[in-house]
């Protein structure tokens, strides 16, 4: 969503006026977040409701869902809370009213005159609408420092917890606040604790059954067991503290007045350059610290009737930047001023206590110190400064590892409207979720350089943005709050899928590195060194290392020769250029495809090997159970042959050696003992026993010959072209970017025109041979491939694409084709060239293509009948889909004639006892002559009638086009219900043969198995696994496009 000059009174709280002296004294740093969600302890669902306190006015209690006031306390113009606002609502079992349902309860720390501090505690009677009734009561309770933060979170509902400005925390009962268990802030060294200059306290309950990850597991098994009973909390702290950066360097001089000293030794005076360089290392900048402290009022200690209040610091961690947040899975994010945005992950070490008293109540003082915290990187990125300013940003930390990021957009005007930019990044991706933009109101800050701004988080599903001025003036001097709210545009939770798509979004937010942006180090990022796969050979390893450097070769190579086309270069240029990276990219294929050879020809070789094997094994089957063995007489008679062959020192197995007549000293051939009489056995059966044998015998020596044959006319496979080289290449083949994205395609007419400033070339060969691969999509590059095209007005690629790239949206194909109807001429209907696969690219722009040419690759193009529906009815008029039509009805009366002219002389044939054959008009043919399918037409004449039926229905002149349609649907449809009528009468006898087959194949199993038995049998099942793998050996590799955050 974007709220840019839009109406933004929607998303506006509350807005008060702010003066002179309610400003902060501090205006390098935000105030405290002046708001807080109302709690309800019995009614969790009701967080709708804020409490606001405004300095110098007083408390206001609103309505989120309509951001109506619902009650407010007018304080003064003294108020200046030092703490957001807390408030709870506790229910009344009796009332004097039966209007009030509830008591609220509303806390905040003010500073007093002398420097210490104060709590005010408001209760009033609460209506079930959240206004109040009655005057309301005021408590005071006085402490010995103001506070900096107040929380008193739904699941403790009895007592407060609040940090004091000197980093202390402090649990107390709501009822009584004297009765507080506090935890001192102090550091390891003796000299005193500094001062932070701003506290954020988070409250996070726990128990054994939902506790955050980052807590070992020894203490988690300490933990109350359910929610339910546990009042356990994780309160974290972040501190922030200034402090002076280090402004003495090895070889520089100790402060600003020895920079620009005169020197005794001769040495060259500083340049004003570095003496601003070192202003800046002595500027005051930000530390910030990390405490995870343990508290519950609840704590059972044995021995003792009451429980306890404890509270125990679990671990403190130091951290350099200028901005961190925590979230409650415990998800680190940090902001540095030079726009660095860091993700970490909090860790704390396992505890050595045995009990859950004993963590916060020690037996022994000389116990071991609390177990130390730790961040563990996850992701950095660098934001960039001229969509982000880091150093006025707010940071806020909400659900899971997201993050919102409120910061002044730079403007190069300074008299534009300021604006601030809301993104909502996924900080363990580094990636952008979604993103809005916000108009400053002019009463608010009339530039960027007087804006300020804070946020909190009041709810889960609620944000809250506070801007205000600066220094307030005369026309600036209002506080604005907005509500943000966070449903929508943020998953539930951090998954990789939700971020899929958002690289276009991220880009526009982070910082551009012509170094490691080109094109040829995103290709190095996205194929890693390491992408070897598993089970090489040490030379397939060496040749695919081999093909990776070429790959980036070439990439580099590309990079500078086509450097004309991004430049945008003269025609000749840009004409050379791509002459140039067209003959390096031939050098680069025929390199590539001897190395692919050199790894696959062995392959090729033991695969053909196996294959003879496995096929002779099959004849070798067939011989000993084939399908005549069932008849016993000829088995008898086999048997008795073989017999007499070992008999005569033959050999009974087939053999081709001894099928060529080569015997051995001691051997006889089965020849010999063939052809001479055998007893018992008929000469009929000897002759049959002589031609089978020797006729599979030189079935096998062919197998085997073939298998030995010259590899050289085997066609050579193409090698392998990973997506990211892919993506490469087309990214240095069209460097320009495309317009804002639209449905209007920008077309390059040819002839050019002699006015035009623009030239769009690209390597057409490159881009032809990858479409015939098969390896692009539509969002290879960002904009569509098909835009690319359409704008260098390269209508052959155009053609190619919508044969092979099957994810082309309608909108776009749409476009293309009314292009092609526009600028239609009359042609005659013969001879026209059809066939896609014969066009040459030429130079560019190409002449358009005729509707005759360009409408058989259009019909290849798969659609949704409604999306494409829509888009002809948006993007075609009814006159330009006539030309559509008509030749569409011209291919369909091709095919019906076709049709009737075979059938003609199928009838005359029939009469002289001939068989008769039919034409199958969704058959695909080949020729030049031959249109497209009738499967192929009809669909596109469909949702064409269905797009503007009755518009062509007013046009006298398309009536008897519309008839012919209607006589060619009508044929079609009663052939289909002819054919269908005949499903049931022939399912019959489909069945009966299919059930034949089965029983066949069953018995012979049957035979093989007891013929051969159980080890015969797992032989034959180890063979059909051996056989199964080397047909899934034989299917191309994946490529896999990995997915580089």
């Amino acid at each position: 969503m974007s709220l840019v000059n839009s109406t933004i009174d929607e998303y506006v709280l509350a807005s008060f006026p702010v003066s002179s002296s309610s400003s902060p004294p501090s205006q390098s740093l935000p105030p405290p977040p002046p708001v807080s969600a109302v709690q309800y302890p019995s009614a969790p669902r009701q967080d709708r409701r804020l409490c606001v306190a405004t300095p110098g006015v007083g408390l206001s209690v609103y309505d989120l869902a309509d951001q109506t006031p619902l009650s407010s306390i007018t304080v003064g113009p003294s108020f200046a809370p030092t703490t957001a606002a807390v408030a709870r609502s506790v229910p009344l079992t009796s009332s004097e009213s039966i209007r009030v349902q509830s008591t609220r309860q509303t806390w905040v720390g003010v500073r007093t005159d002398e420097g210490k501090g104060e709590i005010w505690c408001w209760q009033e009677e609460e209506r079930k609408d959240g206004s109040s009734e009655g005057e309301a009561g005021k408590a005071v309770w006085p402490i010995s420092e103001p506070l900096a933060a107040l929380a008193v979170p739904r699941t403790l509902p009895s007592h407060l917890v609040f940090l004091s400005s000197s980093g202390s925390l402090a649990l107390a009962p709501s009822s009584d606040l004297t009765s507080l268990v506090s935890l001192p802030y102090a550091t390891e060294s003796s000299e005193p604790a500094p001062a932070p200059t701003s506290q954020t306290l988070r409250l996070i309950p726990v128990s054994a059954a939902s506790a955050p990850s980052f807590l070992p597991a020894s203490l988690i098994a300490l933990l109350p067991p359910t929610a339910s009973k546990s009042r356990a909390h994780l309160a974290i702290i972040v501190r922030t503290f200034a402090r002076a950066a280090s402004t003495t360097a090895p070889d520089s001089p100790a402060s600003l007045v020895e920079i620009g000293k005169k020197k005794f030794r001769k040495t060259a005076r500083p340049s004003s350059a570095a003496v601003i360089d070192a202003v800046d290392e002595v500027a005051t900048r930000q530390t910030n610290e990390i405490e995870v402290v343990l508290l519950d009022p609840e704590v059972a200690v044995e021995d003792e009737m009451e429980p306890r209040h404890g509270v125990v610091s679990l671990g403190r961690l130091e951290v350099e930047a200028d901005k961190v947040v925590v979230s409650d899975d415990g998800f680190v994010t940090t902001l540095g001023l030079d726009g660095t945005l860091s993700s970490f992950r909090l860790a704390l070490a396992s505890s050595a206590y045995e009990t859950y008293s004993a963590v916060f109540f020690p037996s022994a003082p000389t116990e071991p110190a609390s177990p130390s915290l730790s961040l563990s990187p996850i992701k950095s990125v660098f934001l960039s400064t001229r969509a982000l300013a880091p150093a006025c940003a707010s940071l806020l930390a909400l659900h899971s590892s997201f993050v919102l990021l409120a910061s002044p957009r730079p403007a190069s005007d300074s008299s534009s409207t300021p604006v601030v930019s809301l993104t909502y990044w996924d900080s363990r991706f580094g990636a952008v979720v979604a993103s809005s933009d916000l108009t400053v109101p002019s009463a608010v800050a009339s530039s960027i350089s007087s804006l300020s701004l804070s946020t909190c988080l009041p709810t889960r599903h609620t944000a809250l943005l506070t801007l205000f001025p600066s220094v307030p003036t005369t026309t600036a001097s209002r506080l604005a709050i907005f509500c943000l709210p966070l449903s929508p545009p943020l998953p539930s939770s951090s998954v990789l899928a939700a971020i899929v798509g958002r690289q276009r979004l991220t880009g526009r937010y982070l910082a551009f590195n012509a170094d490691e942006d080109s094109v040829s180090a995103k290709a190095k990022r996205a194929e890693p060194m390491t992408s070897l796969r598993a089970g090489q050979s040490t030379g397939e390893k060496q040749r695919t290392e081999e093909s990776r450097k070429a790959r980036e070769a070439l990439l580099e190579e590309f990079e500078a020769l086509l450097a004309p086309l991004k430049e945008g270069g003269k025609v000749e240029e840009q004409a050379k250029a791509v002459e140039m990276a067209e003959e390096k990219w031939d050098m680069f294929l025929e390199e590539e495809r001897k190395r692919t050879w050199e790894v696959e020809r062995p392959k090729l070789a033991k695969r053909r090997k196996e294959e003879a094997e496995r096929k002779v094994e099959e004849l070798k089957d067939g011989w000993r159970i084939g399908a005549d063995n069932k008849d016993g007489r000829w088995r008898w008679a086999k048997s008795a042959v073989e017999k007499a062959i070992l008999e005569g020192g033959g050999s009974a197995e087939l053999d081709d050696e001894e099928a060529e007549g080569e015997e051995g000293p001691d051997q006889v051939s089965w020849k010999t003992v063939a052809e001479s009489e055998i007893n018992g056995v008929d000469e009929a059966d000897r002759l049959r026993y002589f031609e089978e044998r020797s006729k599979i015998e030189e079935e096998i020596k062919g197998v085997r010959e073939e298998a030995k044959g010259s590899l050289d006319a085997v066609e050579r496979p193409e090698p392998a072209l990973p997506s990211a080289f892919v993506t490469a290449l087309f990214r240095l083949s069209f460097p320009v970017a495309l317009d804002a994205p639209s449905t209007e395609l920008s077309l390059s007419s040819a002839p050019a025109p002699a006015t035009t400033t623009s030239t769009w070339r690209h390597p057409t060969k490159i881009v032809a041979y990858l479409f015939e691969r098969g390896l692009v999509g539509e969002n290879q590059i960002e904009g569509g491939v098909a835009r690319y095209l359409a704008r260098a007005g390269d209508w052959p690629n155009i053609q190619l694409a919508l044969v092979h790239l099957p994810d082309i949206p309608e909108t776009t194909t749409i476009s293309l084709l009314r292009s092609v109807v526009r600028a239609q001429q009359p042609i005659a209907s013969t001879g026209d060239n059809m066939e896609i696969d014969t066009i040459v690219p030429s130079a560019l722009p190409a002449p358009v293509p005729s509707l005759r040419a360009f409408l058989p690759a259009f019909l290849k193009q798969p659609f949704t009948p409604s999306v494409l529906r829509q888009a002809l009815q948006k993007q075609l008029s009814a006159v330009e889909a006539l030309p559509v039509l008509e030749l569409c009805d011209e291919w369909l009366t091709w095919w019906l004639k076709d049709e009737h002219k075979d059938g003609e002389k199928d009838e005359r044939k029939v009469k002289k006892g001939k068989k008769m054959t039919l034409v199958d008009p969704f058959r695909p043919r080949k020729g030049q002559d031959v249109p497209p399918t009738v499967d192929e037409i009809v669909p596109l004449v469909q949702s064409l009638l269905d797009a503007h039926f009755v518009t062509l229905l007013l046009q006298r002149q398309s009536h008897k086009l519309l008839r012919r349609l209607s006589s060619h649907v009508s044929t079609h449809t009663a052939l289909l219900t002819d054919l269908s009528s005949l499903l049931g009468a022939l399912s019959v006898y489909s069945r009966k043969q299919d059930e034949l087959r089965q029983a066949q194949a069953a018995e012979v199993e049957k035979r093989a198995g007891a013929a051969g038995g159980d080890v015969k049998k797992f032989g034959e099942t180890m063979e059909r696994r051996i056989k199964a793998q080397e047909k899934h050996a034989q299917v191309g590799e994946y490529q896999v496009e990995e997915f580089y955050l």
